[in-house]
């Protein structure tokens, strides 16, 4: 038994830009993963979404912030602010697809999907942040440039506020910038729920390369997973100017969606894959495959 992925990312609409028709015809698919950069704003990228989705009810999407939606124009005032309004969307709005998917990244649990077979998958997505080991300066990394993980806002005139190291007296909104610690928070995180959700993931392999049959040996899984990162964990050029390790997970035979990468390619066991650009060609793409 089989079904069909088509992979969605790195389209960059601008705010009023509609989106182009060849964008809007899909392959016959099961799933549709929409993993970031869709548009440079989170608006926009759910508005192409919910396109998509209304366009195919037959079809499941899966959505996952990516780079530009998540902290290139939105920084959070509070931790988890854009879950929460994302969470708030999804359950009180009445237009919300039913196939239309999102995974709450305090979740523990993957998105399970019942396919037109009857089989259930399940769909874990992240932002993918590594494991920082070493690096040579900090400020010249994409982090520190571009990762904004919380805004406050100075309002109160009776007190002072300078700028580090300075005198300058500064009013208005200042962004705190991600730090090495905070990567690796985040990457801890992540790799331990993974780590416990892939122990519900079936393994696919039936037969190794030589076709004798495999042994099946993770008898507790439950569904077929999908891991989805919007960073790749392969020489992503955001992960430039750093030394950096990827989950320590067994992901055999299974697909890592992902972003930049050209080919296919075998990592940690994994299909990693990715599909970027507009167009008719990046739509007529998908992936097939087979879970017992």
């Amino acid at each position: 038994m089989s079904f069909k992925i088509h992979v969605i990312h790195d389209l960059w609409y601008g705010y009023n830009e509609p989106t182009e028709p060849e964008d809007l015809v899909l392959p016959d698919v099961d799933v549709v993963i929409l993993n970031g950069n869709l548009s440079y704003t989170i608006k926009r990228s759910m508005l192409y979404a919910f396109e998509l989705a209304n366009m195919y009810p037959n079809i499941h999407f899966v959505y996952n912030d990516g780079y530009a939606e998540r902290y290139l124009q939105t920084v959070e005032k509070w931790e988890y602010e854009a879950s929460d309004s994302m969470k708030v969307r999804m359950s009180s709005s009445a237009d919300w697809p039913k196939n239309l998917h999102w995974k709450d990244p305090r979740s523990d649990q993957g998105i399970e999907i019942v396919l037109k077979t009857g089989q259930t998958i399940s769909v874990w997505t992240c932002f993918g942040f590594p494991e920082v080991i070493q690096y040579d300066s900090w400020e010249d990394t994409c982090f520190y440039k571009n990762i904004g993980v919380k805004e406050t806002l100075y309002t109160n005139f009776d007190h002072d506020v300078f700028l580090p190291e300075s005198d300058i007296k500064f009013f208005g909104n200042v962004i705190e910038w991600a730090t090495p610690e905070y990567v690796n928070q985040q990457f801890k995180e992540q790799e331990t729920k993974i780590r416990n959700w892939e122990h519900s993931a079936k393994p696919t392999a039936t037969h190794d390369e030589f076709n004798v049959p495999v042994e099946r040996t993770n008898w507790k899984a439950k569904y077929f997973g999908i891991l989805v990162t919007h960073l790749n964990p392969y020489k992503d050029p955001r992960l430039d100017n750093i030394k950096y390790k990827s989950y320590n997970i067994h992901w055999d035979n299974r697909p890592w969606i992902t972003t930049n990468q050209e080919k296919p390619m075998n990592f940690l066991g994994s299909k990693l894959c990715s599909n970027a650009g507009r167009g008719s060609g990046p739509r007529s793409k998908f992936l097939e495959v087979d879970i017992f």
